[in-house]
C-alpha cells in the first residue's frame, strides 16, 4: 500500500512544545538553542512592511517572487532567471531530489550533515553514501571523490557544515569541484554563509560562471531571522534551474513571505549587527570551553558543536535547567544565544559534563 522505500524513515519529530516543557519541568522560562534560529529576531522593517502591505488574500501570490528575485539579482550580480525560490531550503532539497533522483541512483554526502539530503534521496528510491567527517569535523573530500561511481547523481556539500560548523576552504573546494565529473550535480548548501568570518571561505556563486553542474542554496531563515516565513532560494545554471522548476509547485511562496524577505534583505545594518553579536558570543564561548578543557569544533556558523560523552543525558540535563540544545551521537550542538543566556548555559553544561563523566578506569 505504501512506498517500500519509506520503511526505514521516520516522520520529523519536533518534540514537545515550549509550553509542554515548562509544565513537565516546572519552568517559568525556556531558552531555545536547538534549531540554529536567529536569537535576535528579524529586522524591525519586516513588521513594518507586513503591516503596510496590501494583503489581497483572495489572490494567489506572485509565482515568480519577482520583486525579491530582482533585488537579489542586483545584489549578487546574477541574472534573475538563475534563481529558484522555495518554502525554506527544505522544499528546495525536496525539489532537487525529485528532479534528479530515481531508483538505482545514489547521492554522496558527509556524515554528520543535514539529514534532509538523505531523507529525500530515500523517498525517491536512491541510495546514500554517507562519508564520515574527518577528525576535525570537516567533509572528507578525498573519500567523497573516491565514492563517485556511474550511478552518482548528486553530491551535497554543506558549507559551513551543519551540525559541526566547520568549513571547506576556497582551495579545498576548488580542488574538489574540478575533480567531480560534469554529469554529477554539486549542491553547495550555504545556509550559514552570512555568519562566516574566515578569509579563506569560498563564495559558491563564483563557480556558476564556469560550472553548469554547481547549484548554490541560501536561505532567509538564519541570519535574516525569518525561519517562521519559510523562504529560501537556489542559484544555478539556466539548465539546472529550469529542470528543478518543472517539479516546483506553483505559488509556493506566500505573499507575506516574499514581502518579509524583501524587507529583511534591504536592512543590511540589522543583519550585520546580528552577525557581530554572534561572533562576540562565539569568542566568549570558546574561551570558556578552552579554559575548562572541553573539546569542540571551530565554527563559522551561529552554532557550535561540543564533543561530549553521554550527549543525550547532557541535553536532558540542560533541558531540565531551562535550555534546549540538540544531541548527536558524539556531542551536542548549541545555537549561539544571547550573551547572558550563554553564560548561564555554559555553567550548566560544565556541571552536566562533570555529572556524566565516565568513571576513571582502574
Amino acid at each position: 500500500m505504501f512506498k517500500k522505500n519509506l520503511e526505514d524513515l521516520k516522520a520529523y519529530n519536533p518534540g514537545p512544545s515550549l509550553e509542554e516543557i515548562k509544565q513537565i519541568y516546572g519552568l517559568k522560562r525556556i531558552v531555545k538553542l536547538d534549531s540554529n534560529e536567529n536569537v535576535y529576531g528579524a529586522s524591525p522593517n519586516v513588521r513594518k512592511a507586513i503591516a503596510s502591505d496590501v494583503l489581497l488574500p483572495e489572490l494567489y501570490p506572485d509565482c515568480r517572487d519577482q520583486a525579491l528575485r530582482l533585488e537579489l539579482a542586483k545584489r549578487l550580480g546574477i541574472e534573475p532567471e538563475h534563481f529558484l525560490f522555495g518554502t525554506g531550503l527544505d522544499e528546495i532539497i525536496v525539489l532537487i531530489s525529485r528532479a534528479f533522483l530515481s531508483t538505482g541512483d545514489n547521492i554522496i554526502m558527509a556524515w554528520p550533515t543535514f539529514y534532509e539530503y538523505y531523507c529525500h534521496a530515500q523517498i525517491e528510491g536512491a541510495t546514500t553514501k554517507k562519508i564520515p567527517c574527518d577528525q576535525n569535523g570537516k567533509h572528507a573530500i578525498n573519500a567523497m571523490l573516491d565514492a563517485i561511481d556511474a550511478s552518482t547523481k548528486i553530491i551535497w556539500i554543506c558549507n559551513p557544515n551543519n551540525p559541526t560548523g566547520t568549513y571547506l576552504t576556497a582551495t579545498e573546494l576548488d580542488s574538489f569541484i574540478q575533480r567531480v565529473p560534469s554529469n554529477v550535480l554539486i549542491v553547495l548548501d550555504e545556509a550559514y554563509i552570512d555568519f562566516v568570518t574566515a578569509e579563506d571561505f569560498p563564495n559558491g556563486l563564483k563557480y556558476l560562471e564556469t560550472k553548469e553542474n554547481v547549484l548554490v542554496l541560501r536561505t532567509f531563515s538564519k541570519s535574516y531571522g525569518l525561519a517562521s516565513f519559510r523562504i529560501g532560494y537556489a542559484v544555478g545554471s539556466q539548465r539546472v534551474i529550469d529542470e528543478i522548476d518543472k517539479v516546483r509547485p506553483p505559488f509556493n511562496n506566500p505573499r507575506l513571505s516574499q514581502v518579509a524577505a524583501l524587507a529583511a534583505l534591504k536592512d543590511d545594518q540589522f543583519k550585520d549587527e546580528c552577525v557581530r553579536k554572534n561572533n562576540e558570543v562565539i569568542a566568549m564561548t570558546t574561551a570558556f570551553l578552552d579554559e575548562k578543557g572541553i573539546p569542540y569544533f571551530n565554527t563559522q556558523a551561529n552554532f557550535i558543536f561540543i564533543k561530549v560523552d553521554e550527549p543525550q543525558k547532557i541535553a536532558e540535563f540542560c533541558r531540565k535547567n531551562g535550555f534546549l540544545i540538540n544531541a548527536f551521537q558524539t556531542g551536542v550542538r548549541i545555537t549561539i544565544g544571547k550573551k547572558e543566556d550563554m553564560k548561564t548555559l555554559l555553567n550548566i553544561l560544565d556541571q552536566a559534563i562533570k555529572t556524566f563523566a565516565p568513571e576513571p578506569s582502574k
